[in-house]
């Protein structure tokens, strides 16, 4: 395992972790047949999560996590692919896969876990994150995110420093 691969799972650890504190009940998803592979990366959701509590029926959603270092390269890579992006790619596959990025390193004022919900997607329109607290729909808290913020960057770095 190298060292993205190290940082993509810890990422999925961490999304998971604030999916399950704001009272999602989570599964791993099996992609199976439907895995989306780009080079030696998969793209394919890496869980499902239903909100819990009193909403037996609430929808499930799927959530795609990756390790960025830089979030905003990683975006603007994806807007000159066009067509060939991964996240119209995945899109096709998931319509309503929500794409969590994690970075300890964001750009200032932003969060280390920001998201492309691709049911909001305009056709045509660049790729743009927002913070994961600030999608309304998810009901998740910014203290949530906030102290997992600190893990990441504390995890990140001792990863780094080895």
């Amino acid at each position: 395992m190298d060292l993205l691969e190290a940082k993509n799972r810890i990422a999925e650890a961490l999304v998971e972790s604030i999916f399950r504190r704001a009272l999602y009940e989570v599964q791993p998803y099996r992609a199976g047949q439907s895995a989306l592979r780009v080079g030696r990366e998969d793209f394919s959701p890496d869980f499902r999560a239903r909100a819990g509590g009193d909403n037996g029926g609430a929808p499930e959603i799927l959530v795609e996590v990756k390790y960025r270092p830089a979030i905003d390269q990683f975006i603007s890579v994806e807007n000159q692919r066009g067509e060939r992006s991964v996240f119209l790619l995945a899109r096709r596959q998931w319509p309503a896969l929500y794409f969590v990025l994690v970075s300890d390193r964001p750009e200032p004022g932003r969060s280390c876990f920001q998201a492309i919900a691709f049911s909001r997607l305009t056709p045509g329109a660049p790729f743009r994150t927002v913070d994961l607290d600030q999608l309304e729909e998810l009901k998740i808290f910014r203290a949530n995110v906030a102290d997992h913020e600190e893990l990441v960057r504390r995890i990140m770095s001792l990863l780094t420093s080895v």
